[in-house]
């Protein structure tokens, strides 16, 4: 099969909202940049256009593109990606003793959490004393949510629970990708979470203020994913 067919095969077989799958996405990648370098742009693109609201797609994309040996580029940051600290920083910041609701967590989060001694997990927002959510992707000042997520922001605010906000390596975008996912993604500003909504939030780096985790994304806003035509 040939890897982009791969790709749309690796699109219909995940959906929307769920995590991407970053070695097979790789895979497909590497094999495509070792047999036909001058069709990685292509692939690139089309992976962004099956997984729109995705950072980790835009960001394995910048890193897969701005490699000088785009194989083995696409092989570390897919590697990088694996070995994200994000959610064992959050488990270790959690409060002890106090209610934590997981809003569709990824498995390696509630892993993590479940590791952690003492902290107390409730499956629904309503009543938790602190609301983690996760974003999909996240830019200068805002992260992206998913819908639950948004839905479980909105229920934290009205009983006054902290909101944490976890951001996974790759999520961060530099500036320029940030627009450039939120036109082809078509969120809309309900489904961002600001800056300073967020009690605490939590990166590769650890735990600290939103603006400060929000500061340092670790892809480059390469030219030829900032406009092009589907």
């Amino acid at each position: 099969m040939h890897p982009l067919e791969q790709l749309r095969y690796l699109a219909r077989s995940w959906g929307a909202g769920d995590e991407l799958p970053v070695q097979e996405a790789a895979s497909v990648l590497a094999e495509l940049a070792d047999i036909s370098p001058g069709a990685l742009l292509q692939a690139c693109r089309r992976l962004i256009e099956y997984f729109p609201g995705s950072g980790r797609a835009w960001w394995l994309s910048a890193r897969a593109l701005s490699a000088p040996e785009p194989v083995e580029g696409i092989w570390d940051a897919a590697a990088e990606l694996d070995a994200d600290p994000t959610f064992e920083h959050l488990a270790r910041e959690l409060p002890v003793g106090r209610p934590v609701a997981l809003v569709h967590a990824p498995r390696a989060l509630s892993l993590a959490v479940a590791r952690r001694a003492g902290v107390s997990v409730q499956k629904k927002p309503r009543g938790a004393s602190v609301v983690v959510v996760v974003a999909q992707a996240a830019g200068p000042e805002h992260a992206l949510l998913s819908p639950r997520a948004v839905e479980a922001v909105s229920m934290a605010r009205s009983h006054d629970a902290e909101i944490w906000c976890a951001v996974p390596r790759g999520a961060l975008l530099p500036g320029p990708l940030w627009a450039q996912l939120q036109l082809r993604a078509g969120q809309e500003v309900p489904q961002l979470l600001s800056a300073d909504r967020a009690s605490t939030a939590v990166g590769e780096a650890g735990a600290g203020p939103m603006t400060a985790v929000l500061a340092g994304p670790t892809c480059p806003p390469v030219a030829e994913l900032l406009a092009w035509r589907a």
